[in-house]
């Protein structure tokens, strides 16, 4: 994975992913970090659905927060996917674009992923399948001018938008909320013991985003053979300082999303219900499957 800025991307992603996990056991973050190794352990996928669809779109602790990486994921995916094909049926090439990655949300810090893997090395998103007949195809014949890339880009993102509309407006209403719980006297005098604790750690940082800024610039400048070390330890030091934070937090997420739920029971009774088929029949037609970061 390349030394982009993760800590900051972290922090960044929350309001990212609006514009757009582990298996049936993902929920509380409370998991103990494993020590710190010189090698990098492997993140891998799950294509485990949870068992109520509202935990993908309403997550309230990181590891819940998996699944809705992996569904933000899909929907660029499907936006590339769409793309593509409708360039190929032009007989065009499409420009290069960044390649997609799980990213982390700031309100939901993933605890146990963090402690195993550390701020720089996430999950491998993976390619999809090859489209059946791409192998009889030749390769595009010439560059797609703009006005061709940008209406494959549009069918691209129409299609994504036709599977992101059926949760995207209680997904936003839902992280309008979400952000409350930051705020809360509760949390925040949590939240005002971090740089102690990461002190202990061997951090001296006068709080989480200053912590952030520290993991960029050990990141950006550790030697590769040391780089996985430094990782995991800075992942493993946030993890266990934030704890007690998401101690805090976690109940009252989930007490918010039961008034959520209560509030919102129409969208919510019409979500469990269109969510998953209209997930499937994207798989179906682009030959994509769900995936979802697990540790």
């Amino acid at each position: 994975m390349n030394r982009i800025s993760l800590a900051r991307t972290t922090v960044a992603a929350a309001a990212a992913l609006l514009t757009a996990a582990c298996g049936t056991a993902a929920g509380s973050s409370g998991e103990g970090p494993p020590a710190p190794t010189t090698a990098a352990v492997p993140a891998r996928v799950t294509h485990a659905l949870p068992e109520d669809p509202v935990r993908m779109v309403l997550p309230v602790t990181g590891a819940e927060s998996r699944w809705t990486q992996g569904l933000d994921v899909f929907g660029q995916q499907v936006a590339r996917t769409a793309a593509a094909d409708c360039a190929r049926a032009d007989g065009i090439g499409l420009t290069e674009q960044v390649p997609l990655a799980f990213i982390s949300y700031a309100e939901l810090p993933d605890l146990g992923f963090l402690a195993r893997h550390g701020f720089g090395h996430g999950t491998e998103v993976p390619p999809p399948a090859p489209a059946p007949t791409s192998a009889a195809r030749p390769a595009p014949a010439r560059s797609g001018g703009p006005a061709q890339i940008r209406r494959c880009r549009a069918e691209g993102e129409a299609a994504a938008e036709a599977v992101r509309k059926v949760y995207l407006p209680v997904q936003r209403a839902w992280f309008g909320e979400l952000s409350a719980t930051r705020r809360a006297p509760a949390a925040a005098r949590a939240l005002r013991g971090l740089p102690d604790c990461l002190a202990d750690q061997g951090y001296r940082v006068r709080d989480e985003e200053a912590f952030f800024a520290l993991v960029d610039s050990r990141l950006m400048n550790a030697p590769a053979a040391d780089y996985a070390r430094v990782d995991r330890a800075l992942g493993s030091a946030y993890a266990t300082c934030m704890r007690p934070v998401e101690t805090v937090r976690e109940p009252m997420r989930l007490e918010l999303r039961e008034r959520f739920l209560a509030d919102h029971a129409e969208e919510i009774r019409e979500l469990r219900a269109a969510l998953v088929p209209a997930l499937r029949r994207a798989e179906k037609a682009y030959g994509l499957r769900l995936a979802f970061p697990t540790p």
